[in-house]
């Protein structure tokens, strides 16, 4: 992010990620999400990037995101799109918002998907803006510039309640 590696935003950071599929009724279909929580030394969340409505394939490709800004509405609700939250106080306590900046070249790209192990792989780029005003932090700069991201997660299921 901004040049230097995510995880290295805070002395001693931690870094959790993992996949999961999403279902949809509007628009209908099954849809990978990702997230990815990047936490303090002493376990505080503090950002989290999260990928939604990724298309749900065992297909690689490249995916177009789009911006979903709560403060400015979302420009569709059916289309892969990311997002980073700021946390802040013991990670209870939400800070800055910040969206895709939709003229740049934001993408996600998945470069393998095994379906047995449910392991999926892939890159990203990003350029997302500070919605909030004001400011909650001044924490982060007002753009953040995720370039070579990288990922390599397994995909949760998660079952249903009383399943």
């Amino acid at each position: 992010m901004n040049g230097v590696y995510w995880s290295t935003t805070y002395k001693n950071a931690y870094q959790v990620t993992h996949g999961s599929t999403t279902y949809a009724d509007e628009p209908k279909g099954v849809f990978y999400a990702l997230t990815s929580i990047l936490y303090t030394s002493a376990g505080a969340n503090r950002q989290e990037l999260l990928f939604q409505h990724i298309p749900f394939s065992p297909q690689t490709g490249r995916h177009k995101l789009v911006s979903c800004n709560s403060y400015a509405g979302c420009e569709s609700s059916d289309k892969p799109r990311a997002a980073l939250f700021e946390l802040l106080s013991d990670g209870d306590v939400a800070g800055d918002s910040f969206y895709l900046v939709d003229s740049e070249d934001n993408y996600i790209q998945i470069d393998s998907y095994n379906s047995g192990t449910k392991e999926i792989k892939g890159s990203f780029q990003l350029t997302l803006a500070n919605a909030r005003i004001p400011r909650s932090s001044n924490a982060l700069p007002d753009t953040l510039r995720f370039r070579n991201g990288r990922f390599h997660t397994k995909i949760i299921e998660y079952k249903g309640r009383g399943g």
